[in-house]
């Protein structure tokens, strides 16, 4: 049974996509053409319910209760095949970017073709680990409701129903990270399907028995890393910002920042599936990871 090296991995997944940020962003270009596409035909859908009309009533001095009317025919007009479909192209280029990621950080692969079959294989993967991921939520709302039951049947005895109400929310804590860390376990069946494996969620979860508790750590340590690094960034453009006076600039900066930023909260999502993967299940083919530097660890 391999273990996941729980410190050792946080520290790659943050040295792996700083160091290989432009490289990860130029391996997903695939996705940014569907991207392209999907925001053109949103556009298109948005266009042809009328929402250029709504520039002549905002310049025509439409009261705010008409332009939101307006506005709100448009939506419901807008709501159609071309826009479907434009939900769609996103949720495939979404896909199409973790692929590349994916393939980039275990494999060391830098292009290829604008889709392939590792594409569709890891939706239907990411398709059924979300379905059981509901399904876990659903039935722990259901025991949540029963704990919560049982303190209301408890009538007047109000000791009776503290020490009820204490341990239902000390147990729907640790609920909850149980289920997220078979959560965590489920989706390593996502970079299997990307780099060609069959995708199979509880071929998964099986591979990484005794790693549930290890998922969680490593899934809140980056978290608590990432928001630190926000923080830090959000302090220092906001110390800029208050430089540069404020203006177009600053309004760029940010926005700049602000979508470096997202790419590299994307990017540490995939990455850190990657890692786990690799030192957990092991890679097929016998490949060692190009884009971050540890080997895989032994089983311990």
């Amino acid at each position: 049974m391999r273990k996941l090296p729980v410190f050792r991995s946080v520290g790659e997944v943050f040295s792996g996509v700083t160091r290989h940020y432009f490289q990860l962003v130029f391996a997903a270009w695939p996705a940014v053409i569907l991207i392209a596409v999907g925001l053109g035909v949103y556009i298109w859908a948005y266009g042809e319910a009328g929402f250029g009309d709504l520039f002549a009533l905002v310049q025509s001095g439409a009261s705010p209760e008409e332009i939101a009317a307006a506005m709100e025919a448009v939506d419901q007009r807008a709501v159609g095949p071309a826009y479907f479909a434009s939900i769609l192209l996103m949720f495939l280029a979404s896909a199409v970017a973790a692929v590349r990621w994916h393939r980039f950080v275990l494999m060391g692969e830098q292009s290829g073709a604008l889709l392939r079959r590792e594409d569709f294989r890891y939706i239907w993967s990411f398709i059924k680990t979300m379905v059981l991921y509901i399904a876990m939520i659903v039935v722990g709302g259901v025991i949540v409701a029963a704990i919560f039951g049982l303190a209301g049947l408890s009538g007047g005895d109000s000791g009776a129903a503290g020490f009820v109400i204490m341990a239902g929310g000390i147990a729907i804590i640790v609920g909850y990270l149980v289920v997220l860390g078979i959560f965590l376990r489920l989706m390593l069946a996502l970079p299997d399907a990307a780099v060609g494996g069959s995708g199979k969620v509880f071929a998964a979860f099986s591979a990484s028995a005794g790693n549930t508790w290890r998922m969680v750590g490593y899934a809140i340590l980056i978290g608590i890393v990432f928001a630190l690094a926000v923080i830090v960034v959000a302090v220092v453009v906001g110390l800029v910002s208050a430089m540069l006076g404020g203006g177009i600039v600053t309004t760029v900066l940010a926005a700049v920042v602000g979508l470096a930023a997202y790419f590299y909260f994307l990017m540490s999502q995939i990455t850190m599936l990657s890692v786990a993967y690799r030192e957990i299940v092991g890679l097929p083919g016998g490949h060692e990871g190009e884009a971050t530097a540890a080997e895989p660890s032994p089983g311990l």
